[in-house]
């Protein structure tokens, strides 16, 4: 029991901050640690876009998971630098849930109730894009 209980533990901690990333580029060989930008207009040399990627963080994860996500594909893709561009959002089309409740009344009559409930999942994703500067 206290095995099952472990691995429990330990795949929900593995799931609670998982993130999903997308990449789509050139590769290099692994870099250290590349720098990190949120503006265009802060990137100091002449570079050379290597791709773009996303990362969209499951379950209790947040975008904080989603940067150190990316900051890891890029130094495994060899980027000099990573330029975080934004925060994206998806929202699910509704769906919709309805419930009835009967409830009898002493006097042989029915009372009828129905409840409807409406669901939207919303996904955040952070948008980035690696660089190479040019020697």
């Amino acid at each position: 029991m206290k095995r099952l209980l472990l691995t429990f533990c330990a795949v929900f901690g593995l799931c609670s901050c998982a993130v999903e990333t997308t990449y789509i580029g050139k590769t290099y060989p692994a870099t250290g640690n590349p720098e990190l930008f949120f503006s265009w207009n802060d990137v100091p040399a002449a570079y050379e876009t290597m791709g773009r990627i996303t990362a969209a963080p499951h379950l209790f994860g947040n975008l904080e998971d989603a940067q150190k996500a990316i900051e890891k594909r890029a130094r495994e893709k060899g980027a000099d630098a990573v330029v975080f561009e934004g925060i994206g959002r998806t929202v699910s089309e509704p769906t919709y849930t309805t419930t009835e409740h009967i409830e009898r009344n002493d006097d042989g009559s029915s009372t009828r109730t129905a409840t409807t409930r409406r669901d939207v999942t919303v996904t955040n994703r952070l948008e980035a894009t690696f660089i190479k500067y040019r020697k």
